[in-house]
Parts: C-alpha cells; sequence; structure tokens
C-alpha cells in the first residue's frame, strides 16, 4: 500500500504539496491512502482534514514522533524511516516522485471571499529570530495602511518548543493592528490561508510558511529576515525565488518603508 509523508515546519508540507507526487496521488486516489503527518505545526493536518478526497485518507497525526526523533539526532530519511516503523507501515511504499506541474488545490470551510489583497505575515515558527521585530511591524503596518489595497494580516497561535524545552513560540497577538483597510485572521484554517495567497496580489512579511506558498504562486513577495541569515547566503531550498524581479528581500536593519509601498504599487 502507497502512503504519504508530510514533515517538519508548515512551509515544508507546503513545499511538498506543490512539489512532490504525494500530494496528487492524494488528490486522484480512490483508494485509503495512509497519510503521515508528522510537521510540529499542529495545524498543517488541516489541509488533509479538510480536502475533498478526506475519505480516502487514513491520517497519522505524528508530530510528537518528529519531535522525538529530531531531538535524538535523527535527520532525513532516517526520521522518515522511524516514523514509518512507528506507524508500522514499509518504508518502501513512500510515494516518491515529482509533481510535474501539477497544481494543488486546497479545500477550506472558511476560505475568504477576496481579490487583489495583500497578505502580511508577521510572525514564523520560529520566532526566537525569524519574527519581524516589533518595531518592523509597526512601521510595516503603517506603510501597508497607505495603499489603496485590503491587507489581511494572518497569526496563529500554538506553543512549540525547541530541542532544550524552551519556547520558540506561542502567542502571535496583533489584534490591536485591526481597523482601516487591515483585517486581522488569527484562526483562519491552512487551506483557507493558502486561498488566501493564491488570491493575493502581494506577500509581505517574515521568512516562513506563507512565503514558501507566496513563490509557488508566483505571487510578488516582500520579504525580511535576519543578518546573515544561512538560507538566502547559501541559497538553499528555502530561497529559490530569491532572485525573481518580484521580489524584494532586506535583512531586518535594511527594510525601508518608501522602498516597501513602492514595490508594491509595482505589481
Amino acid at each position: 500500500m502507497s502512503a504519504a509523508l508530510f514533515a517538519a515546519g508548515l512551509g515544508d508540507v507546503i513545499r511538498a504539496c506543490y512539489q512532490s507526487a504525494s500530494y496528487r496521488v492524494l488528490c486522484e486516489t480512490t483508494q485509503p491512502v495512509p497519510v503521515l503527518m508528522a510537521s510540529h505545526n499542529p495545524f498543517s493536518i488541516e489541509i488533509f482534514r479538510h480536502h475533498r478526497n478526506a475519505k480516502h485518507f487514513v491520517l497519522y497525526d505524528l508530530a510528537h514522533k518528529y519531535e522525538e526523533f529530531h531531538n535524538a539526532g535523527l535527520r532525513g530519511p532516517d526520521i522518515s524511516r522511524a516514523l514509518f516503523d512507528f506507524a508500522g507501515l514499509d518504508y518502501a511504499q513512500l510515494i516518491r516522485g515529482d509533481a510535474n506541474g501539477y497544481a494543488p488545490v486546497f479545500d477550506a470551510p472558511d476560505d475568504v471571499d477576496s481579490k487583489g489583497h495583500i497578505v502580511f505575515q508577521p510572525f514564523a515558527g520560529n520566532a526566537t529570530y525569524r519574527s519581524l521585530p516589533p518595531e518592523l511591524i509597526e512601521t510595516t503596518v503603517q506603510t501597508l495602511r497607505t495603499l489603496p489595497f485590503p491587507v489581511f494580516l494572518v497569526t496563529r497561535s500554538y506553543l512549540r518548543t525547541g530541542g532544550g524545552g524552551k519556547a520558540i513560540h506561542a502567542a502571535e497577538n496583533a489584534r490591536r493592528f485591526e481597523g482601516g483597510n487591515v483585517t486581522v485572521l488569527d484562526s483562519l484554517s491552512v487551506p483557507a490561508t493558502l486561498n488566501l495567497i493564491k488570491n493575493c496580489r502581494a506577500y509581505v512579511g517574515s521568512w516562513s510558511s506563507l512565503q514558501q506558498a507566496a513563490w509557488h504562486e508566483f505571487k510578488p513577495v516582500a520579504v525580511f529576515y535576519p543578518e546573515n541569515y544561512h538560507d538566502v547566503i547559501q541559497r538553499t531550498q528555502y530561497a529559490f525565488g530569491m532572485d525573481r524581479e518580484n521580489t524584494l528581500g532586506r535583512v531586518f536593519p535594511q527594510a525601508d518603508a518608501a522602498e516597501l509601498a513602492a514595490f508594491l504599487q509595482r505589481w
């Protein structure tokens, strides 16, 4: 029996939906397929719970095992094999291959009826260094208020701990910015959020999950990140859209309100 695996952060799960054959197989299957969810973001599983083909999915929520194996020093395929072993499944049955141009479709009970808006995600799954500094959030909201576009500020609170048991993510609170052209969405489901990206004019925010989705949808992206951030310097797989004409990337200290406003009005 074939089985699908989606692991690590929400950004990794999103990338897998766009890049791997697993999501395409799940969309097309007419037989039960095990789906191993091992994301430290507890809301990632919503992509599959709300899917139109969910009646054929056998969902395994293994986030706790991913963290256990990661903290024990396992990485990459070793974690995948351990997850399959724990679930009692044959790792040889893992669905492999590329999406080959398949465009993922996301189903949600709470889609937002909007097009041409800006999505702003100021927080990140590792808030200790990738979330925007408070002063940058403030100035970015002020800039977005000057634009003639609706803005959806997306947050989602959950507890995530690091290897030493210290919290590296907890509450995401941006309610104080509600008003004018800014709408704060703090409980939108993941598939509805991905559809919000599909219908947006641009993404603004931290180096996080929705920036990955925006790049896959070829949206303009204004992304801010820490100095000497390794994904940017090394141009890892997470930085695949950095050199596009419609991407504005700046380290936190170099973020400029006028530059951001001009960039967003170009598209």
